[in-house]
């Protein structure tokens, strides 16, 4: 349930569906096994897992979603040798060359036969909502995966008007110049022991500080020499750290002041008195952490 990124958007309009609302919605979609015939299914699955029917979480006045991705494992080099034995078998029969469209004809045959055949593996992504904030967050950084999930929670609801949050001031300008010791860091934050810096010209290629003093001369030397920082870690009030880059998505998310319980000391406790606790302590620490770092970076960029 613990986020590691979080990509987030704002609502351009206030978010005031009801959770038992949005529940139904959801069902409509909910997620089911791939068939023989399918090479993928995503759907919505309860937040809380196994025990639970529920496919909103709520608590304090957020949502928790989760959406559920099955595909089959069909590797590209398996079709390809069985579309090149198909089509050697058939040259000899024919006594002439498959080309073009028979050759697509025959790749589709091969997929059809062989995805019944194939592993199935599943990935998931946990959508959490904040009307209060005007916010909706995806576990995720991947552009790929978050465009998936967005379309998914569409498809159900039928209308998602969000924008990804985009500052006054941009991320790398600001980063550089608090490496560089020309731009004072609010009291709030710190900067951890990571950064990427880039050439402006992408000519030299990129420098990857890790486990680093980030305050020492010679890491702010490399700012000086054309690079910006197009990474760097934070933390903030001591309670979450956390990389943020240039597109202002927050990966490598870390509690500082909680552990994620492991379960291993919590066996005689209700599970979903657990995962509700552990969910309301993250959503109200996003409520602050997110809006103060927007805030940081100039608020959101106007029209």
């Amino acid at each position: 349930m613990w986020f590691k990124a979080a990509s987030l958007f704002h609502f351009l309009d206030p978010f005031e569906t009801k959770p038992e609302e949005l529940e139904e919605m959801l069902a409509e979609h909910a997620f089911s096994h791939v068939n023989n015939r399918q090479l993928y299914s995503y759907g919505w699955v309860p937040p809380m897992g196994q025990g639970s029917e529920q496919l909103v979480h709520v608590s304090s006045g957020f949502m928790l979603l989760k959406a559920r991705r099955e595909e089959r494992i069909l590797p590209a080099s398996v079709i390809k040798d069985h579309m090149a034995e198909r089509i050697e078998n058939l040259e000899k029969t024919l006594d002439r060359k498959i080309r073009g469209k028979e050759k697509l004809d025959i790749r589709d045959n091969v997929v059809m036969e062989l995805t019944p055949q194939a592993f199935t593996k599943s990935t998931y992504e946990q959508i959490l909502i904040m009307p209060a904030q005007g916010l909706l967050v995806i576990d995720s950084a991947s552009a790929k995966k978050i465009d998936q999930c967005t379309s998914l929670l569409r498809e159900a609801v039928g209308s998602l008007p969000v924008e990804p949050v985009e500052t006054e001031i941009g991320q790398a300008g600001l980063f550089t110049r608090w490496l560089k010791g020309t731009r004072k860091l609010p009291s709030e934050l710190e900067i951890g022991d990571e950064c990427v810096l880039q050439d402006e010209d992408n000519i030299a290629g990129t420098v990857r500080c890790n486990k680093q003093d980030l305050s020492s001369d010679e890491i702010r030397a490399l700012s000086t020499t054309g690079k910006h920082v197009q990474r760097i870690s934070l933390h903030v009030n001591d309670a979450i750290s956390f990389v943020l880059d240039d597109e202002f998505v927050f990966s490598k998310i870390k509690f500082l002041d909680t552990s994620p319980d492991d379960g291993s000391d919590m066996a005689d406790l209700d599970p979903r008195a657990v995962f509700d606790g552990n969910f309301t302590l993250m959503a109200l620490e996003f409520a602050k952490l997110f809006p103060q770092v927007i805030e940081v970076f100039g608020g959101y960029k106007k029209d």
